[in-house]
């Protein structure tokens, strides 16, 4: 047998494809006869036959020898080489083989050895190989009888060989078969059965018992016996169930990982290591390496026993020992190629031990193993040099690293040149380049990737040395052509700048351009807007004086005819004041008295409500409104008044857009205008009938609505009721009346102005001790302001006495000059730190009043000089035709604030009625010139005069609208028909009243119906959060449990108004009685009994009804001792 192994150079005739065919026919005829041998020789041997077996035997083998030259000799020819054989046998002495086997068969002996087979022990297998390379013959090849070849062919033998030491190459198995014949197997991949669609669901287990808790708990309870079912699902069921507690120590029997002594081998027995430099040797080991090429990387280390017993000629059996250290896995070996394909297919190198007769350490290791070794390629460390930004190119090392890289040369140039300019750059001396991870940095460059800084010191040896070169300031200008680099980078900074500077100055430019014409066209489409708006309130306000003048023709016809009244109880007030209120709409539903308007028989209401309507609301409404046809019967008034089928006559109509905009505080009007199906519907409803709208404040959105249903307003226009009701207006309307005022100014917008004309106003009135700032535009004295100036003014003393020096002449400005001044440079400490606002959460301090004060505008009046002050307001109605009527008056009661009117005790006790009717009338009068129509309020205050010890009125406020006190006055009027008197100011009913019979006269009583006085307190701002908890229902049976509640006959008691359906804290109560201080009991008690009732000591909540309590009891104190001294008079006189 024969070892047959190709040079890497071929001719071109082996690429012949005639002789390569005949080769493998040899290689046929030759595998046949060792089939044949092998059939002989196994047969069974008797004595007669010996003799001929052993015949045929010989004759077979000199056949196959003779073809196996044959072969050697095709061989021969196809690589172009003279090839000399030489047996082991003639190598020592003419010995003769005694294997009795192929090389095949040898070889797989030797691989079952090295992959550990069991059966084999390791001697048998050494005797096994000895035997078989003893028969073996060495192919030695010329090396002074190869041919010369082109060099275009030794580079293409070059790039085939790098093929073949790339087994992942995709011409690695065509090649391979091309030149050697070898069809290496395909491996196919087990394709994996593709899980069914159809999912089956069910479960794979059975269900166990878990240990109930109480046993779990229990430490002496008995345990629960285990069967072998238990056992096999494991501890961790055990422990899930219960059986064994989740705190128990639990320890496997025998241990899963026992600790075990490691060995350590001795460093003086490793084995040699031998790096393979050639680095076109085939991973198929079909090239038999150059001896001389081998070198041995450690000289100074001494052979280990097994080579040193092989090179003293003898062959004998190694020990067990050498066996191990020799055939152990090299870890020198270990793959460090870049890409992680390679270095997962790469593999342990495995040494190779061929026993020579006399060939000593290179025939140990110069024979390669005839099967195909792990495709492993060694890495060397690869130690570059750059020196002053050059690299040494004719270094060992470089030498190496080129021959190595040579099929990446042109990537790995690029990576060094760049390292030279860096280098050169910054001027650094020298620098040590890691070869490895230059070829890795030059194949990012071979996908265009250009290489970071980072990048490019990551392959430096020395990198902390050279990045802290690299990054001192001004390095790159040390080196050759610094200066000019400099210079360069110097021109280019101030080009830079200087560009830079021009283009945030060209930047800056069009963002201004881009704001101005932003703005621009902001402006011109806010102005069209603006055009059309004005157009549109233009043609809204002729629609509305069109409909006024028909109104105003038609009255006299409209009022006493069927008519529809649409009631919109809207608070158009001011954005600013909206916004600040936070129960808006339950302040426009004060006024859902408005229903009781049908008194009037031929009046139909639709009542546009503020806030949701539900059942339970609407059902007492219903009743409230069939309640007027009892009481008319029983006053003997009939059913001709009022039709039977009240509750058919009114319709109560919720917009659409109530919850649509929660965040804008809208007013019920503009809520109302977007909200189309609630028009229409109202439009239907008023269709064909004579209608007009009634409104509260008044705002621009009234004009949209009464345009889109065609019909008027009973009122005065948005603009003109705004302007009038504000604190200047009314001043100029009470001027203009010739009615008396407080003293004050009006129309102040300036510091200066409002510090002046205060101190004037004191010097002029050193009596009044309090002075009261208002603003323009609030609403429910919520911008009210005072300030005690005499209490805190220091120098109101000296002025006193200056006024008592001067005597009758302190009147002339000449006199009051000196306390003038005197009291101006003093007043703004004053203000500043004693003025009170009484809306606290609004206005924190003086100066945040103050800031308003002058944006809004607002006026300076003195609080009455008494300590008794009565406020009275006078609710009046001027009618289209000019006619105005007094509709109620009352006494104001009192319960946050002394400045805002928390309910009415109607009608007013505190003035002579003729005087208010007078002053009323010059009001009228002047509102009538102004185009002021509808509802107007009056406000009173009246007090006594310490000089003249007589009773002073003065007119403070004006309000242009429809308010609660109107409401109110509906309902009582409505629940008690009674009749108000606007001359007198009395409240008289009809009141049925039994006859006095006597003793003899049994029949049944007689009755005559007399008129009586009736008085009534009202409030619509009855607050407890404690209200909330209870429904309708119970609230109602609760009253009556305490007896609040109205009577009939006597047409006395109290009567509710219901404002929301969802929180039900806020309510409206109308109290009713003969007198006026029975009336202020009543009502008194009504809230004491209700408080009681809905607070306790863990829930009292919030509530205004603690603070109206205590204002009625100082008036019935007030009206007692007011009673006692009349009383006392009269008994006098």
């Amino acid at each position: 047998m024969m070892a047959l192994v190709p040079t890497s150079n071929r001719n071109s005739n082996g690429d012949n494809p005639n002789a390569e065919k005949v080769c493998d026919i040899l290689q046929e005829i030759r595998d046949e006869f060792r089939t044949i041998r092998t059939f002989v020789s196994k047969q069974p041997q008797s004595n007669n036959n010996n003799v001929d077996v052993n015949n045929l035997s010989e004759m077979l083998a000199r056949a196959e020898h003779t073809v196996k030259e044959r072969t050697d000799d095709v061989l021969n020819m196809l690589n172009g080489n003279t090839v000399t054989t030489l047996t082991f046998n003639q190598l020592r002495g003419g010995r003769q083989p005694t294997q009795d086997g192929s090389m095949f068969d040898q070889f797989n002996q030797y691989q079952q050895y090295r992959d550990g087979a069991n059966g084999i022990s390791r001697d048998k297998i050494y005797n096994s190989r000895q035997r078989h390379n003893e028969g073996m013959p060495i192919v030695s090849i010329g090396a002074q009888q190869q041919r010369l070849v082109a060099p275009g062919a030794v580079a293409r033998l070059e790039y085939e060989a790098k093929i073949l030491r790339n087994p992942f190459n995709k011409r690695n198995r065509q090649l391979l078969h091309d030149n050697y014949g070898i069809q290496l197997p395909i491996i196919e991949r087990q394709q994996r059965n593709s899980l069914s669609k159809n999912l089956l669901s069910g479960k794979t287990t059975e269900p166990v018992g878990i240990l109930p808790l109480k046993s779990r708990r229990n430490p002496i309870d008995y345990p629960v016996p285990l069967t072998s079912d238990d056992a096999k699902r494991g501890i961790i069921s055990l422990v899930e169930r219960g059986i064994i507690p989740q705190g128990a120590h639990i320890t496997l029997e025998p241990p899963p990982i026992q600790p075990k002594k490691s060995s350590l081998n001795d460093p003086a027995l490793r084995a040699r290591t031998y790096v393979r430099e050639e680095p076109t040797t085939s991973v198929y080991h079909l090239e038999p390496p150059n001896i001389k090429q081998l070198a041995i990387t450690d000289k100074t280390l001494s052979s280990p026993p097994l080579i040193d017993h092989i090179s003293s000629g003898t062959l004998t059996e190694p020990s067990e020992k050498d066996l191990n250290l020799l055939f152990a896995p090299n870890k020198h070996y270990e793959s460090t190629t870049l890409e992680s394909r390679k270095s997962s297919a790469n593999q342990t190198l495995k040494g190779s031990l061929i026993a020579t007769n006399s060939g000593g350490i290179g025939s140990l290791v110069g024979r390669p193993l005839p099967t195909p070794a792990s495709n492993f390629e060694y890495k060397k460390t690869f130690r570059l040099i750059i020196q002053n930004g050059s690299t040494k190119d004719q270094t060992e090392d470089f030498l190496q690293f080129r021959q190595f890289y040579c099929l990446m040369c042109g990537s790995i140039v690029t990576v060094l040149r760049i390292l030279e300019k860096l280098m050169h750059d910054y001027a650094i001396p020298v620098a040590f380049i890691n070869g490895e991870k230059v070829s890795e940095l030059a194949q990012t460059i071979e996908f265009e990737h250009k290489p970071t800084l980072e990048e490019l010191l990551s392959t430096l040896i020395n990198r902390d040395e050279v990045e802290e070169l690299i990054k001192k300031p001004g390095r790159r200008f040390f080196g050759s052509g610094g200066k000019e680099r400099a210079a360069i980078a110097i021109q280019s900074f101030w080009r830079c700048f200087r560009d830079r500077r021009a283009y945030i100055r060209l930047r800056k430019r069009k963002w201004a351009a881009g704001v101005i014409a932003l703005t621009w066209l902001t402006h011109v489409k806010l102005s069209k807007v603006r055009r059309q708006l004005k157009i549109i309130r233009n043609r809204q306000v002729d629609v509305f004086k069109t409909k006024q003048n028909e109104l105003r023709r038609k009255w006299s016809s409209i009022s006493t005819n069927r008519r529809v009244i649409v009631h919109i109880p809207s608070l158009g007030l001011s954005h600013r004041i909206r916004r600040k209120l936070n129960n808006l709409p339950v302040r426009e539903n004060y006024q859902i008295g408005r229903l009781c308007d049908l008194d009037d028989s031929n009046v139909d209401i639709i009542y546009v409500s503020p806030m949701s309507i539900n059942e339970e609301i609407l059902q007492y409404y219903n009743k409230l409104m069939n309640l007027r046809s009892s009481i008319e019967q029983n006053t003997e008034q009939g059913s001709s008044s009022t039709v039977l089928n009240t509750s058919e006559r009114f319709m109560i109509v919720v917009p659409e857009a109530l919850h649509s905009f929660p965040m804008h505080n809208m007013c019920l009007a503009t809520l109302l205008k977007y909200s189309p199906r609630a028009l229409k519907r109202i439009k239907n409803l008023i269709k064909g009938r004579d209608a007009y709208i009634v409104t509260g404040v008044s705002h621009a959105d009234d004009l949209y609505i009464a345009e889109y249903l065609d019909i008027p307003i009973f009122g005065c226009e948005p603009e003109v009721s705004y302007l009038y009701s504000t604190k200047s207006g009314s001043k100029r309307i009470f001027e203009a009346s010739k009615v008396p005022v407080p003293f004050g100014e009006y129309d102040i917008y300036n510091q200066q102005h409002l510090l002046e004309s205060l101190a004037q106003l004191i010097v002029e009135h050193l009596d009044v001790q309090r002075w009261l700032f208002k603003i323009d535009d609030d609403f429910d004295g919520l911008g009210i302001a005072y300030c005690d100036v005499v209490t805190y003014l220091p120098c109101y003393k000296n002025v006193l006495k200056e006024a008592a020096r001067f005597g009758d002449k302190w009147s002339n400005r000449w006199a009051q000059e000196h306390s003038y001044a005197k009291i101006l440079s003093e007043l703004p400490d004053v203000l500043e730190q004693h003025t009170i606002c009484v809306n606290k959460t609004e206005y924190n301090n003086w100066q945040d009043y103050l800031k308003v004060f002058l944006a809004q505008g607002g006026i300076v009046e003195a609080y009455p000089p008494s300590d008794s002050v009565t406020a009275i307001t006078v609710c009046l109605s001027i009618e289209p035709d000019g006619h105005h009527t007094i509709i109620c008056s009352g006494d104001h009661l009192h319960a946050e604030s002394q400045f805002s009117c928390w309910g009415l005790s109607f009608p007013q006790s505190s003035v002579e009625s003729h005087e208010l009717n007078l002053y009323c009338a010059q009001i009228v009068e002047q509102c009538k010139q102004r185009d002021i129509y509808g509802y107007v309020d009056i406000d009173f205050v009246t007090f006594i005069d310490a000089k003249t010890d007589k009773q002073q009125i003065w007119v403070v406020d004006l309000s242009i609208g429809y308010s609660e006190h109107v409401s109110l006055s509906r309902v009582t009027r409505f629940v008690t028909t009674g009749h108000f008197d606007p001359q007198t100011h009395l409240f008289t009913t009809k009141v049925k009243q039994a006859k006095r019979l006597r003793n003899w006269q049994g029949s049944a009583p007689e009755y005559n119906t007399v008129e009586r006085n009736r008085y009534a307190v009202w409030s619509s701002r009855l607050h407890h959060s404690n209200l909330s908890v209870l429904h309708y229902s119970v609230f109602f049976q609760m009253c009556r449990a305490h007896g609040v509640g109205f009577d009939i006959r006597e047409q006395q008691g109290s009567v509710f108004t219901l404002l929301e359906c969802d929180r039900h804290e806020n309510i409206g109560m109308i109290t009713i009685g003969d007198t006026l201080q029975n009336t202020l009991s009543n009502f008194a008690y009504n809230l004491n009994a209700i408080n009681q009732e809905i607070t306790t000591a863990s829930m009292k909540g919030r509530s205004n009804f603690i603070l109206a309590i205590n204002d009625i009891e100082n008036i019935l104190g007030i009206t007692q001792e007011n009673a006692s001294n009349g009383s006392t008079a009269m008994t006098t006189s």
